[in-house]
């Protein structure tokens, strides 16, 4: 059996929960180039990190019966409730059985429509900045993912209630994180009014949805969104539906898991392309396929593309990190895991990992080529998970991205801003620390 390294920082256990705090990626570099890739380190509490691919590949696929869903779960559990993310055993493949027709060829086919009228529109939009001064581009694609993932779910919103929506999602995350991070200021949030502020966001949020699932029941309409697929569900073992609590918790956690995260890589893809052009240069050749939006056949014509999209997923992975819990005494790869242990899996790190990866901090979309594709061993790439819990809507994304950059770049060219620096700060998902601003031209 192998000693686990040990990760540590001065003699104060607490200072590494302070520093992790402050700027986890730099934390947590600073580990693996002391003690390799798995090592040990206590924050509040113990945890095992490690981006060996290995160690992945037997906690979320080999031996994934032995691994629960974390903390991380707990902290979303207020927000979204027992969806597909939170939620462990028969109850949730039960839910997955229900849910994964949503994410079928021909129903994405079906939703594409939606996404690509959305997204003409949003190029209109955009029109209006281009010459102008620079644009926090972050905003703008949480506007046009929230769009399209409200689309798709519930139909028509109004513009009042989706502005709503932005604003506390943001506001959520950060709640969610601060708590989790930084324990010590929980006794202040009960007075400074950040906890009352939480619960009214989610009695908000709460009470919309309730409401649409309501209508729909009572007008007996059946368009075709995602919502009235969760509606018209059955378990197929038991003919049972899901009762409205369920359909809210997969209803919020598609929306959730869904919109930010293709937000955020599309931000880090713009940025990232600002800065090359011989590969803008390459996807406007393909473009040359559609003339404003691509149809869903026009895009699978467009793979150079898809490998911009799956290179910009490894090197800014919005899901940064998994973390799981040993539910027994358990060897994973040579170590020793008791059981209630905490495994905190980096998939940043094991995307930028110079052991996996020729120059791995280069943008290099040659990475997903067919060949450099087949001959990569399977988990050194996760940017949706893997095993049988891997994202549900992982093509849904894919197609989204692939066709808002697509359409984006045809049409205009990004410049950064030089007085905007920008760095990364992972909060659920690969946030800027101020931002992304670039110019529309």
């Amino acid at each position: 059996m192998r000693p686990i390294p040990e990760f540590r920082i001065g003699k104060i256990s607490l200072l590494a929960a302070f520093k992790f705090a402050g700027d986890p990626l730099h934390f947590l570099r600073q580990g693996f180039d002391t003690c390799g890739d798995t090592f040990r380190l206590r924050l509040f509490r113990e945890f095992v990190v490690s981006r060996d691919p290995a160690f992945f590949r037997h906690v979320l696929q080999q031996n994934n019966k032995y691994f629960k869903k974390g903390n991380s779960a707990k902290m979303l559990r207020p927000v979204l409730g027992n969806g597909l993310v939170t939620s462990d055993g028969d109850f949730w493949l039960r839910q997955r059985r229900l849910v994964q027709p949503a994410f079928h060829r021909e129903r994405l086919q079906e939703l594409f429509i939606a996404m690509g009228q959305l997204t003409a529109s949003f190029l209109d939009e955009m029109e209006s900045f281009r010459g102008k001064e620079a644009v926090d581009i972050d905003a703008k694609m949480m506007g046009i993912t929230s769009d399209i993932a409200l689309k798709t779910l519930f139909g028509n919103m109004n513009t009042e209630d989706k502005a709503q929506i932005y604003k506390q999602v943001s506001r959520t995350q950060t709640y969610l994180v601060t708590r989790v991070r930084k324990p010590y200021r929980l006794p202040w949030m009960a007075v400074n009014g950040e906890d009352k502020r939480f619960r009214t966001d989610l009695a908000y949020f709460n009470k919309l949805v309730f409401e649409f699932i309501k209508q729909r029941r009572i007008s007996g309409e059946r368009p075709n969104d995602l919502l009235q697929l969760l509606l018209d569900s059955i378990d197929e073992e038991t003919g049972e539906q899901m009762n409205d609590q369920q359909i809210r918790d997969e209803a919020i956690t598609m929306f959730a898991a869904g919109h930010e995260t293709s937000a955020t890589g599309l931000s880090w893809l713009l940025w990232e392309l600002a800065k090359q052009p011989d590969i803008v240069a390459q996807i406007r050749q393909e473009a040359a396929v559609f003339d404003d939006v691509p149809t869903f056949e026009q895009l699978m014509q467009m793979p150079y593309t898809r490998q911009v999209v799956e290179e910009g997923l490894r090197l800014y992975p919005p899901a940064w990190t998994m973390t799981r819990e040993a539910t027994v005494d358990h060897e994973v790869e040579g170590y020793q895991l008791a059981k209630g242990n905490s495994v905190f899996m980096s998939v940043f790190e094991l995307h930028r990992n110079p052991n996996l990866w020729n120059d791995p901090l280069r943008f290099n979309p040659a990475n997903f080529s067919p060949e450099n594709v087949k001959n990569r061993a399977k988990f050194n790439y996760l940017p949706f998970g893997a095993g049988p819990r891997i994202c549900i809507g992982q093509q849904f994304a894919l197609m989204e991205m692939q066709l808002i950059l697509a359409a984006l770049v045809k049409r205009f060219t990004f410049e950064t801003d030089p007085s905007h620096p920008v760095g990364m700060h992972p909060q659920i998902v690969l946030k800027s620390t101020n931002g992304i601003k670039l110019y529309i031209r």
